[in-house]
């Protein structure tokens, strides 16, 4: 799967961009065809967002979605275990519910 990221105020350093690339990974192998992942890295104050989008999921893009925390590197946890929710809510709609 291929992400890009992107910050906005928010410098990408070497540690941040291996966090984000490892908790990606884990939306490899959800039985999806994810091409793309897109991730926003923003500061406003003493807040930290990251807003990421699943790009070409089964051949369709899902809504964004944003975390935000008072730490970059628990906004990106959050934000990866929505995109995984995601992925499973997504999953389970296009190909029925697992018995």
């Amino acid at each position: 799967m291929d992400h890009t990221l992107s910050g906005d105020g928010v410098e990408i350093t070497d540690a941040l961009r291996a966090h984000v690339g490892e908790k990606l990974a884990r939306l490899d192998g959800q039985g999806t065809e994810t091409t793309r992942v897109q991730v926003t890295l923003r500061t406003n104050g003493s807040e930290q967002t990251a807003t990421g989008t699943l790009l070409q999921v089964d051949g369709q893009d899902l809504t964004p979605i944003t975390a935000a925390a008072s730490d970059m590197f628990v906004a990106v946890d959050k934000l990866a275990d929505k995109l995984y929710s995601q992925v499973r809510r997504h999953t389970q709609r296009e190909y029925g519910r697992p018995k």
